[in-house]
């Protein structure tokens, strides 16, 4: 990718790379200021329909305004690969900060729970399903610890193409609900899902299931037996164990 992008976006660093993006620092000449930029990787360009896909639900994306949502600037194409151009936030993933951690305290596992919802509240508000909700797209801003959900939009694009099954890495499917996996009608109950898997995993320092190929996740997701949060954490409460119960409910229409 060239130094500048876009005429006005001037590549500084990499932040970071995946299987479907590149990530780079960057400065805004026009508005003086820092961004992300995530240039999507060359073998997604090359896919006509993605493509047209991918740039219409920037649109989406780019309509959301909220505290807890990483915010969408600008968008477009460099050398033939869509990219777009985001507020740029120093700090850390919680999947990093798990990690660190293993787990957290009740009371703090509320609170940034309670700041995932307000944005995803707000996306379901515009009638925009994330898809993807899991530790590695919430980031944690270092100067004041403001949890934020990146990526809203890029998970629609990359469902309906032939890359969706390869592109599955077993660790992040334990956050789909199982009618996502399955390949069946997504609605905002699947974000709901993935929202109780995250505060179980921030709890008890593991995700409810263990799985070792995605249908005997599936087969677990729809069985609904997980193992409860107060008898291997004693000092998550009963009602916070019934919470993350009902959000993992295998039923969409069960879930709060």
């Amino acid at each position: 990718v060239q130094a500048l992008i876009g005429e006005r976006y001037e590549i500084a660093g990499t932040i970071g790379s995946g299987g479907m993006a590149v990530v780079y620092r960057a400065r805004d000449r026009e508005l003086d200021r820092d961004v992300a930029i995530k240039v999507l990787a060359e073998h997604l360009a090359t896919d006509e329909e993605f493509r047209e896909r991918f740039l219409r639900e920037l649109k989406v994306a780019g309509s959301l305004s909220h505290p807890n949502v990483v915010n969408v600037y600008d968008g477009g194409e460099v050398d033939g690969r869509p990219y777009i151009v985001m507020e740029c936030v120093d700090g850390v993933t919680l999947a990093e900060e798990l990690k660190r951690r293993k787990r957290f305290p009740p009371a703090e596992a509320i609170e940034l729970m309670l700041q995932t919802c307000a944005g995803v509240e707000h996306a379901h508000e515009q009638g925009l399903v994330h898809r993807d909700i899991k530790p590695q797209n919430l980031l944690l801003r270092t100067e004041d610890g403001l949890l934020k959900i990146a990526d809203f939009g890029i998970a629609r694009a990359v469902e309906g193409t032939q890359l969706t099954a390869a592109g599955t890495v077993l660790g992040t499917a334990v956050y789909s609900a199982p009618e996502q996996a399955a390949g069946e009608q997504v609605t905002t109950a699947a974000d709901v899902y993935s929202l109780g898997v995250v505060l179980y995993e921030l709890l008890a320092g593991r995700p409810p299931f263990e799985f070792e190929s995605i249908p005997e996740l599936v087969l677990k997701q729809r069985a609904g037996r997980v193992a409860s949060l107060s008898d291997l954490v004693p000092e998550v409460p009963h009602h916070l164990d019934e919470v993350v119960r009902r959000c993992l409910a295998p039923e969409p229409a069960a879930r709060p």
